[in-house]
């Protein structure tokens, strides 16, 4: 059998891993495809991502089309959307895949650059690069029988390659989202959407609107207002004129909450008295609802921000998958929804959308072939030992060890826990799920289900080493972890997956 994947992100690594040891002494050849000419994926750094074009959606247009930004300086590969210096959100033990820990010196909350080192250091215990072909970008995907056909090119020309299965691991990242805003043509000031956002002395004197109340708007919002922690040329006198009555850094920074009802999820409020000085610099304000003929914002709720310099629109990311074809099953089984559909963002010109249709209840196998697999599409995961268990189950199925995935209560959100109970086989309801947000409650009870799945034993109980942690634990996840193998998340794990908001703000100060 010939596994082929796409991307040597933290996905792509983790499915060739999976693959080599699923497989055993059966004969199983993994490709990776791979458009850089170095893994990492999202954890490279690139340090100029060049201008930042924007499509913006025509509202006139019905339905309307998703907007979205490009990057005209990479046509054929998108730029990492990180920063140096930029610090995960989550602790490093739990980030890391099963039983391979980050190096012992590595900071709980690391930097990107220690992601990218711990991921060169997997590939290398694996000795996965010499299944890499790097520089190769896969343009096209056919089915052919119960194949699969795949056009790719690299230095070398044009090429095609027959895969038994296929594995789509070129991550959420690639697409960034625009939102719909009557007149946004008119607005007179800068544009860029947070994949471009590098170091926050680029806007010294300018009145800054930051769009959304995710991760990426509340880190860039931070360091504008001066709480930063990495270090960045400058970075001790932006932070010192940050803190001066008035800011000497001239910089007036203004934040568009989707909701102005609720807080960020995993960040300060700057409403919130006991908020750092830092973050009580921000303003809070609606949402753009229209631009007037002089390029002022007008917001939602009818109040006027006028004079805005830079918008960063922090807005998250479109799935792409430009390398379907026109032909079957992607006609009878379309990944992208159709335009008009409620509460789903499309862009069908870059093959894009915030959700796929046609998925199976596990967001895991495709449903116009079983051996067509997307990795890593919920959001609110912890992403390294997600897709390593999904790699995991995907090829015992394509292996025959272990049969296609049941259904679950698909009529039930992604973030209900309770969704994640097998069904029988006549159990079969078409639910589009509009959103795809996880949350820690309901990622567990997926990684439980799932590892009950597997052919191994223990993938429905507890490590037996667990005994360890109980007796001598923080109830944070600080304590003895014993090796894990394929059973079930052990109690450092949730524990530790429960703390995270509180870790990152005892450790990095936000």
């Amino acid at each position: 059998m010939r596994i082929g994947v796409i991307g040597a992100g933290s996905a792509g690594l983790s499915m060739a891993q999976q693959a080599l040891e699923v497989a055993g002494e059966d004969s199983v050849e993994v490709v990776v495809f791979e458009r850089d000419a170095q893994i990492g994926g999202l954890w490279r750094y690139c340090p100029d991502p060049g201008p930042c074009e924007i499509h913006a959606a025509k509202v006139q247009d019905s339905p309307v089309r998703a907007g979205y930004a490009d990057w005209p300086s990479f046509p054929e590969m998108a730029p990492s959307a990180m920063y140096d210096g930029l610090r995960t959100n989550i602790p490093s033990d739990l980030m890391a895949y099963r039983d391979n820990p980050f190096k012992a010196d590595t900071a709980l909350f690391p930097s990107r650059a220690e992601v990218n080192e711990y991921l060169e250091a997997f590939a290398n215990r694996y000795e996965l690069h010499k299944h890499i072909r790097f520089r190769s970008k896969v343009t096209s995907v056919e089915r052919s029988d119960n194949s699969w056909l795949l056009t790719y090119t690299d230095t070398n020309g044009e090429h095609l390659m027959s895969v038994d299965a296929l594995v789509c691991a070129q991550g959420r990242c690639n697409a960034p989202f625009i939102p719909a805003i009557p007149h946004l043509e008119r607005f007179r000031g800068q544009q860029l959407h947070s994949a471009w956002y590098r170091t926050p002395t680029d806007f010294r004197g300018q009145r800054v609107l930051v769009v959304g109340n995710s991760s990426s708007a509340c880190d860039i919002t931070r360091e504008l207002t001066g709480g930063s922690v990495r270090t960045f040329p400058g970075s001790d006198t932006w932070q010192a004129e940050s803190e001066q009555q008035p800011p000497k850094t001239n910089v007036k920074v203004f934040q568009a909450y989707h909701n102005l009802d609720e807080s960020p999820a995993m960040d300060y409020d700057p409403r919130d008295a006991d908020a750092p000085d830092w973050c009580r610099r921000i303003h809070v304000v609606d949402t753009i609802a229209d631009v007037d003929k002089d390029g002022n914002l007008l917001l939602h709720n009818g109040d006027y921000l006028p004079q805005i310099d830079t918008i960063i629109w922090a807005t998250g990311f479109l799935i792409q998958v430009p390398f379907t074809s026109s032909g079957e099953p992607f006609v009878s089984y379309p990944l992208i929804p159709p335009l008009g559909t409620p509460g789903v963002r499309v862009a069908p010109e870059i093959h894009a959308a915030s959700v796929f249709d046609n998925m199976d209840d596990w967001l895991l196998f495709y449903k116009g072939a079983p051996n067509l697999v997307f990795l890593g599409l919920p959001n609110r995961i912890v992403p390294f030992p997600f897709t390593q268990l999904q790699s995991r189950a995907a090829v015992n199925v394509f292996l025959g060890r272990i049969p296609p995935l049941p259904h679950v209560r698909n009529t039930l959100p992604l973030s209900d826990r309770n969704r994640w109970v097998p069904q029988p086989a006549e159990y079969a309801t078409k639910h589009l799920w509009r959103d795809w947000t996880m949350g820690a409650a309901s990622e567990l009870a997926y990684h439980d289900a799932l590892l009950a799945l597997l052919p191994e034993s223990g993938g429905k109980m507890r490590p037996p080493g667990e005994v360890l942690y109980l007796e001598d634990n923080d109830g944070r996840g600080q304590g003895p972890h014993p090796p894990e193998f394929w059973y079930q998340f052990g109690q450092w794990r949730r524990d530790r997956r429960y703390h995270g908001k509180e870790l990152r703000r005892e450790a990095l100060g936000y």
